[in-house]
């Protein structure tokens, strides 16, 4: 089971004390770092929480003043003692990440507690998280499948996915198939490819219906179509073998081996199997040994049934295999690096920038 990690660095959603063509958002906007610094910085002297909080995060960010930890915890505090949300939020973060001192998930908890008894879905899936991986908190299904939900209802796709996954392995209640559906229905919507793939996974287990069997291949085709290494491996292995579709092993190499190139070990193996045993191609223990070294560095397994074939080819073949073993690494790396066909993941994600800034209306911009 995945967990999406949810951070956000909110700029927008004006609040009405700070509209001007000369104030520290529209500064903010330009980039005009120093300059949004003093608006807020007079405006928080003041005892505005919003101008406050928007100062604590120059301050952990180092814009427009000096990088400074504990003026950023000051001025969160102050903001958070007037029960601005945003910056309970940014306190759970900080303690949670350790922001300029050891990470503290127990007043990461009680942050993020305050902010979720105030509706802020995302403090309310991190709380959630607390609560399942036991973590500054008794470890407690209950609580992280009521989170999960507040979050979910307030359409956090993240939660919404997590949630699916505690009613399919009854954590903190009764197993519930179709309430996971309906959860990752509504994720999926918000184009989140983990709730994509297990609806599929949900569908190909109702394979007896031909509606529910169709839908299951056109939402592992979508996705691995859009590079989701995890579909590229299932509609490889349905093809190779013909399960759910007519058999078609030379598709079905061909996701395998999109798969593989975005690292997935268990593409890497089964390409491997398919060489060394001939299924579906001419058997080809040098394209097996090169698939599974690269699979080996991951999978003892794989190691096993590599070392098998190392012993029944002779030097030259080797030598050839290593060969091919380090283009092929070469050509993962390759697509790694270039972010070309890589897994899709629904992730609103900037783990350097993951505090709020300038978020008075509430909103995620």
């Amino acid at each position: 089971m995945r967990f999406n990690i949810l951070l956000f660095l909110v700029i927008g959603g004006l609040y009405p004390g700070l509209l001007g063509a000369d104030n520290g958002t529209e500064a903010l906007r330009r980039g005009d770092w120093a300059l949004a610094v003093q608006h807020f910085r007079t405006k928080a002297e003041r005892g505005d929480p919003i101008a406050q909080n928007n100062l604590g995060a120059m301050y952990l960010k180092g814009r427009g003043v000096a990088l400074d930890y504990a003026r950023a915890r000051e001025w969160f505090l102050a903001a958070a003692g007037q029960g601005l949300v945003d910056a309970q939020f940014n306190l759970g973060i900080m303690n949670l990440r350790g922001y300029g001192q050891a990470p503290d998930p127990a007043a990461a908890a009680d942050w993020f507690a305050q902010s979720a008894a105030q509706d802020d879905r995302e403090a309310q899936f991190f709380l959630a998280l607390l609560y399942l991986k036991g973590d500054g908190v008794a470890q407690d299904d209950v609580q992280a499948r009521h989170w999960f939900e507040a979050a979910a209802k307030a359409g956090l796709a993240a939660a919404q996915f997590n949630l699916a996954m505690l009613y399919l392995q009854g954590a903190g209640g009764p197993v519930d198939e179709s309430a996971a559906l309906t959860w990752l229905e509504l994720a999926a919507a918000q184009d989140h490819a983990d709730a994509k793939l297990h609806i599929a996974q949900i569908e190909l287990a109702h394979a007896d219906v031909p509606a529910r069997l169709a839908r299951a291949v056109t939402l592992l085709r979508d996705l691995a179509d859009g590079g989701d290494g995890d579909a590229q491996l299932r509609l490889g292995l349905m093809y190779t073998f013909g399960h759910g579709v007519p058999a078609n092993p030379e598709e079905g190499r061909f996701w395998l081996r999109q798969a593989a190139l975005q690292g997935l070990a268990d593409a890497q193996t089964n390409l491997g199997l398919i060489h060394a045993q001939g299924i579906g191609v001419e058997r080809d223990l040098i394209a097996a040994h090169a698939w599974l070294t690269l699979a080996a560095e991951h999978s003892p397994s794989a190691r096993t049934v590599r070392d098998d074939i190392d012993a029944q080819i002779d030097v030259g073949e080797r030598q050839r295999a290593e060969a091919l073993a380090a283009e092929l690494r070469d050509k993962t790396q390759e697509r790694l690096n270039s972010g070309g066909c890589a897994p899709a993941v629904y992730q609103r994600v900037t783990t350097s920038d993951d505090v709020r800034c300038d978020s008075g209306s509430g909103g995620i911009h």
